[in-house]
């Protein structure tokens, strides 16, 4: 009798730990797609994660003051570029596509300093051209 109470309880304290160790894997899994969605190299790179790491969300650079430069790109969790802007001292300054998510371009135009410029052509999700619209110079008077 007293061996199998024995039994019973190594058994049990056994089933807990396995129990215990897997539940912790768990969280350690879960704890390690959640840390460190985003990055910054020396090089001034950022990129930013969807969760589990497998996409990127967004990249680009940025300046030692953090600002955005230069060309950043957001993606879908499934890797389809959404849209590709340019930056100057974190400011919206050059080229801009955005996409549905679908891939088919969405709109494209070009800003100045934040400001939209130039012309800006729209589409419908079958890619089919909507609207144009002229937004200037973008000289300030």
């Amino acid at each position: 009798m007293k061996h199998i109470i024995f039994l019973s309880i190594l058994l049990f304290s056994f089933a807990c730990t396995y129990e215990q160790k897997e539940k912790k894997k768990e969280v350690e899994k879960t704890i390690e797609q959640f840390q460190a969605l985003e990055t910054l190299d020396e090089n001034g790179k950022y990129t930013e994660w969807y969760p589990g790491h497998e996409q990127i969300k967004i990249e680009g650079r940025k300046d030692d003051q953090g600002r955005r430069q230069g060309i950043w790109k957001l993606y879908t969790k499934d890797g389809i570029e959404m849209s590709i802007t340019v930056y100057t001292d974190g400011k919206k300054d050059g080229h801009i596509i955005v996409r549905y998510p679908t891939g088919i371009l969405r709109y494209k135009g070009r800003y100045d300093m934040d400001e939209r410029v130039g012309e800006w052509k729209f589409y419908d999700q079958s890619g089919q051209l909507t609207k144009t619209e002229n937004f200037g110079s973008g000289e300030k008077k």
